[in-house]
Order: structure tokens, then C-alpha cells, then sequence
């Protein structure tokens, strides 16, 4: 499945899912037995609803998970996914009280553009949402809560960060001014997965140049690997960290060493995905400060819209009664 359906999915791509451990259920058809799992100021989340959450994740949150560690997963994923639900319906709460809406207008914008971002028609977004077993009312319910979410977000979070330049600056010195000491290579990624058919196959290696495209044209890694990758890296903007040189795959390997900062790899196929990736800093080769100036500001406004969304929601949850029966 690919990213089209996980972005809806999520609360808000790249802002919650720092939050929630995008780790799926072992099957979507199994029978389960309902009953309440947790209860927020009387409103109920039933432990259908949440198999359900689990389910839409789809599978690429499980590969490399040894068949033994499975069943621990996805217990904690549970976990960690119903408390997302829970800080859902706090959100939506809060969104009513301080009276954000979203139109039908607005919801058909939002469509068209994750229909654009990734280059598929209706119908072909409609034939993923069948494979995801997600209803074409259900996708658009889901994007009005992401738009919700959003520009609340906008208003009680978003607004009250400010990166100050000498903070930048300070980051740049103690991770990218002394080219000698990145021998390492630190990576961004972007991948885009297929589930086995020539068609699915095609699909992502068409979201694949897209996506690079819109990177070499301006657009920012983090943010596109955020909303578009089907890798569990895009919760971290695609940040895969420093990789020694024998750490590096062959492929990747032969490109990269080849690269200075800031250039791209081609798109390669690894591990059943279509493949990019971005040469932030390393092989003994600095960046100068201008040019990370703007990826630098990004990576600490990031850092810092966790924080304070953490916080956030905290207080948030100390103004209801939380009944948690998982």
C-alpha cells in the first residue's frame, strides 16, 4: 500500500507520528470480541476501533522484526496506538471549543494535492483505497481530521516556536564545521514500496521520481519524506543518521562515496522499495553554513514542535478523566 493511504491515516504526517509507533496488527481479518479499551471523559474507544487503527498502518512498519519479537511489537504497539486515539479526541475537542471547521471544499483540495503529490489519478486513488479496505467517505472523514488537527496545531504549537539564529548557528558548529571529523556519512532516505503486482511496482517507482524531482527542484527532503516515504524513517523526516562506509550497502556505497554534501543518489531498488537517498555531511567534506543554514533551522523547529506538542497534549490530558482497560 502505498503512502497515499498511510498519510490519512495518520494524525497529522510528521507532527504526530513522532508520537505513535506506527507498528501494524498481526491480521486485519481476524474475529475480535468487542469491548471498551479506554474511556475519555465518558466518550468510548472500543477495542474494534482499535484493531481497526491498527489495521489501516499496513505491513511496512513490520518488515525486519523477527518473527519472534512479533507478538511483543505489536502489544506495544497497541499501546502506544490507542493512546494516539486517545490524544485524537483530545485534539478534536479542543478544535471544537476554539471553533475550527473544515468545509467540503476543503477537504476536495487536500485530495486533489496528495492526489497530485503523488501522481495518481481518481480512480487509481480509489483502487488503493479498496486495497487498504478504507471507503472513499471514510478517506475523506479522515483528511477532515488531519486538516482539524492541523490548523490547531497552527494555532496553539506552531505559532509560538522561534528558532533563533545563534542556536543555528551553535548546531552547525558542534555537528558540520570540522569536515575532518564527518568520516561518517549521515543520510536522509526516501522510499517507495510496492506489494508485488507489475502495476503497484510501476506506481512506486513513478511516487519515487516524483518525489526526487520535487526535491531537486526546491522542495524539502524532510518534510516530502515525511508526507510521501513508505519507510519507517519518514516519522524522523527521513533521517536515517551516520553510517560508517562499511556499513553502507554495496550500491548505495558506490554512489555515495562518490557525492559531496547536499547532492542526491539515484533512485535505486532495495529491499522491495524504489530508493533515494541525501548526503547531508561526511567523507572528511564539510557544507559551508549557508548551505545548511535552512536544513539546520528545519531539523531544530522539528525537534522543537515534538517537544512542545508533547506538552501540549499534557495539558490537555490533565483536564479529563482518562480510563485506560487494554
Amino acid at each position: 500500500m502505498g503512502k497515499t493511504i498511510k498519510q490519512i491515516q495518520m494524525f497529522c504526517a510528521g507532527l504526530l507520528a513522532a508520537l505513535i509507533l506506527l507498528l501494524p496488527a498481526a491480521s486485519a481479518t481476524a474475529t475480535v470480541i468487542d469491548r471498551v479499551v479506554a474511556e475519555v471523559n465518558g466518550q468510548i474507544i472500543t477495542l474494534s476501533e482499535l484493531e481497526a487503527e491498527m489495521a489501516t498502518i499496513g505491513e511496512d512498519f513490520l518488515r525486519g522484526v523477527p518473527a519472534g519479537e512479533r507478538a511483543k511489537a505489536r502489544q506495544e504497539a497497541q499501546s502506544q496506538v490507542l493512546s494516539g486515539m486517545i490524544d485524537q479526541i483530545l485534539v478534536e475537542r479542543q478544535a471544537q471549543r476554539r471553533g475550527i471547521f473544515v468545509g467540503e471544499r476543503e477537504i476536495d483540495a487536500a485530495m486533489a494535492q496528495i492526489m497530485e503529490d503523488n501522481r495518481l489519478s481518481r480512480e487509481e486513488l480509489i483502487r488503493e483505497l479498496e486495497r487498504s479496505g478504507t471507503t472513499l467517505e471514510q478517506y475523506r472523514q479522515t483528511l477532515r481530521t488531519q486538516i482539524l488537527q492541523a490548523r490547531l496545531l497552527n494555532l496553539e504549537v506552531r505559532e509560538r516556536i522561534v528558532i533563533p539564529e545563534n542556536r543555528i548557528r551553535r548546531y552547525y558548529e558542534e555537528h558540520y564545521a570540522d569536515g575532518s571529523q564527518q568520516q561518517g556519512y549521515h543520510l536522509l532516505q526516501m522510499g517507495f514500496a510496492w506489494d508485488g503486482d507489475d502495476q503497484n511496482r510501476a506506481e512506486a517507482k513513478q511516487r519515487a521520481t516524483g518525489a526526487r524531482d520535487r526535491v531537486l527542484t526546491g522542495g524539502s527532503f524532510r518534510q516530502l519524506a515525511r508526507e510521501l516515504s513508505d519507510l519507517p524513517s519518514a516519522t524522523s523526516g527521513g533521517d536515517l543518521g551516520v553510517f560508517e562506509q562499511d556499513e553502507l550497502a554495496d550500491e548505495m556505497r558506490r554512489h555515495i562515496l562518490a557525492m559531496t554534501p547536499g547532492e542526491l543518489t539515484p533512485i535505486m531498488e532495495i529491499g522491495g522499495a524504489y530508493q533515494f537517498f541525501k548526503l547531508l555531511a561526511g567523507g572528511g567534506v564539510s557544507r559551508p553554513y549557508e548551505d545548511m543554514r535552512e536544513e539546520i533551522r528545519e531539523i531544530l523547529y522539528q525537534q522543537a514542535l515534538e517537544e512542545n506538542f508533547e506538552r501540549w497534549v499534557s495539558n490537555l490530558r490533565e483536564d479529563v478523566q482518562i480510563r485506560i482497560l487494554l
